[in-house]
């Protein structure tokens, strides 16, 4: 992005956007980093507001909203499938001199537009196997830069974009810690774990309910959180009634990063190295909130071996133990 471009509405520039949907088990591949990035990066002047297109079903509207992203058109692909979205977006490109591209998976519907075209990379394993050397491509990881030069491209690296992650809780002005637990039904008292991913699809409700009935054997007192566009939703339902229902499984249509201050700690099943997980780690650490990245027997995910639930018993005893401290400062 042009940091110098006119701060000003400008017609001829179009951002493309997939942003989560909050169907459950819709096909949707939009992701909660690209959503971020439009909107702060709009906000904080660092691109040309021009018109944003959002690609996604009804739902994802309205999850761009909670992400900080006001949209000016929505396009909903036929069956689910990007590339099938072409026809439409093609008379919103009519009069465009510039295309901003932030998801990778977007790039497919470049084709043929003779604007300028910009792809902001956080995600490169979700581009197609053939991208136009027209599109100019930024990337904010070292990986992501490398995985493009590779394939014979010629990526930059952007260090100023991501910065705007590093205060949004205080930008967004989130609701008090007490305000969203009391919303969500949450006693303070309780430890609440909840599952991060840039694509919430990505998340295994099932594989969250068994590391709770874990924990809970362990002694924790625990509320665990999962979007309801999670897979196995049915079976994580049907495991915590099958262990008697002994800690809260709360299904959450809201954006995990929209009630940061709800979480004592977020796990990240989902780690890959690339600027999509990394700005996400980022986004939520400088919220105050630690996050755990999982990986057993080399394998990235939450394993239903119980070794997996180590680091997070040795968090949850490290968070206790700050917690009696504080107390006991205060008597004192």
């Amino acid at each position: 992005m042009h940091t110098t471009d006119p701060i000003t509405h400008q017609a001829d520039i179009v951002h493309l956007v997939a942003a989560p949907s909050a169907l459950p088990q819709a096909p949707s591949q939009g992701r909660v980093i690209p959503t971020t990035l439009c909107a702060q990066a709009i906000q904080h002047q660092l691109t040309p507001p021009g018109k944003v297109i959002l690609i996604g079903d009804h739902t994802s509207q309205d999850q761009a909203r909670k992400l900080g992203l006001e949209s000016h058109a929505r396009i909903a692909p036929p069956m689910g499938k990007t590339i099938l979205a072409r026809r439409q977006l093609k008379q919103h490109l009519a009069n465009a001199k510039r295309v901003i591209c932030w998801n990778d998976e977007l790039i497919p519907l470049l084709k043929g537009v003779p604007a300028e075209l910009d792809l902001i990379s956080t995600l490169p394993s979700q581009s197609p196997k053939y991208v136009s050397k027209r599109v100019n491509i930024r990337t904010f990881e070292q990986a992501d830069f490398e995985y493009w030069t590779a394939r014979g491209l010629h990526p930059s690296n952007d260090t100023l974009l991501p910065k705007v992650l590093d205060n949004l809780c205080d930008d967004q002005s989130q609701q008090s810690r007490e305000q969203i637990r009391s919303a969500l039904g949450i006693d303070e008292s309780t430890m609440c774990l909840g599952v991060l991913a840039d694509r919430p699809s990505d998340i295994d409700a099932r594989e969250l309910a068994f590391l709770l009935g874990l924990l809970d054997a362990s002694g924790y007192c625990l509320t665990g959180v999962v979007p309801n566009t999670a897979t196995h939703l049915a079976a994580a339902r049907r495991h915590h009634r099958g262990l008697g229902s002994p800690f809260q499984l709360l299904i959450a249509s809201e954006p995990i990063t929209s009630m940061l201050p709800a979480f004592d700690t977020l796990i990240h099943p989902c780690f890959d190295g690339s600027a999509s997980s990394m700005l996400i780690e980022r986004m939520c650490e400088n919220a105050d909130v630690p996050v755990l990245r999982l990986k057993q027997s080399t394998r990235s995910g939450l394993s239903r071996a119980p070794g997996v639930a180590g680091p997070i018993v040795e968090h949850l005893d490290e968070m206790l133990k700050a917690n009696q401290s504080m107390r006991e400062h205060s008597h004192v």
